[in-house]
């Protein structure tokens, strides 16, 4: 089980997010909402370290992740941030070979082995045909899929999503969370994902935190919950809304 127990952070003597607590288990998607500012990229960058927690722990089974440095701490955690910062020439292998870091030495470099995994992972999101192209010409999705090989390549057991599908069409938005929640059921991932689109995370998700003013102010597994329940909730954040459901799953309307 990965713990989450009482993490306190921001930036500076600001405190942005406080009192966080919550559990997930492996197989799973758990999901982040909130408004903007609510706390959502300061929670996923704490988990992971690029933001030094002011309290609190995150315990992976006994082992408190939040003491490790930088590369045991990528062993254990991968980041998907918003936008890929990928400005340059690359070719969509060597992209995914950069997932093998942390496991390497200052002058080791990649091997046949890690070569042979590094097509299995562009397999695994259906992208092994791309291998050769130059990242910068795919598009938008297949780019996403492709940094999220990367991440499949690093082989970490919590995987971390940062609105990765908030610059994509309403097809490679679907084609990359399907992705997601694929790999983290097949391999058994702890998995957590922001988002702006509350429907998305009740088609893909299987637990909700929502974060207001930097506190969670709901929790809740999907399938434990009625439409009266998601309505009450989500009304404090969106204000007058409807709750339907279609092919057994809940849908928000404003």
């Amino acid at each position: 089980m990965l713990e989450i127990k009482n993490i306190k952070a921001g930036y500076g003597k600001k405190v942005i997010i406080d009192n966080i607590n919550f559990t997930m288990k492996p197989g799973q998607l758990t999901a982040i909402l909130g408004l903007n500012g609510s706390g959502k990229t300061t929670l996923l960058k704490t988990m992971c370290g690029l933001i030094e927690a002011m309290e609190g722990n995150v315990l992976l089974g006994q082992k408190d992740l939040i003491p490790l440095d930088e590369k045991q701490m990528a062993r254990n955690i991968s980041y998907m941030p918003q936008r890929h910062s990928i400005v340059y020439d690359i070719k969509v292998i060597d992209l995914v070979l950069m997932g093998i870091t942390p496991y390497l030495s200052i002058f080791q470099s990649p091997n046949k082995e890690h070569m042979k995994k590094a097509y299995k992972c562009l397999e695994i999101v259906n992208m092994e045909g791309y291998s050769e192209r130059n990242f910068l010409h795919l598009s938008g999705g297949q780019q996403q899929l492709v940094v999220l090989a990367r991440s499949l390549m690093q082989n970490s057991e919590i995987m971390l999503f940062d609105e990765p599908v908030s610059a994509l069409d309403f097809k490679n938005k679907h084609l990359v969370l399907d992705n997601i929640k694929d790999i983290l059921q097949k391999h058994g991932k702890f998995g957590m994902v922001s988002l702006h689109d509350p429907n998305l995370a009740l088609s893909y998700c299987n637990k909700i935190i929502i974060i207001h003013k930097g506190r969670i102010y709901s929790k809740f597994f999907i399938n434990e919950i009625n439409g009266d329940n998601l309505k009450e909730i989500f009304s404090e954040l969106y204000g007058e809304i409807s709750i339907i459901k279609h092919k057994e799953k809940y849908v928000i309307i404003r």
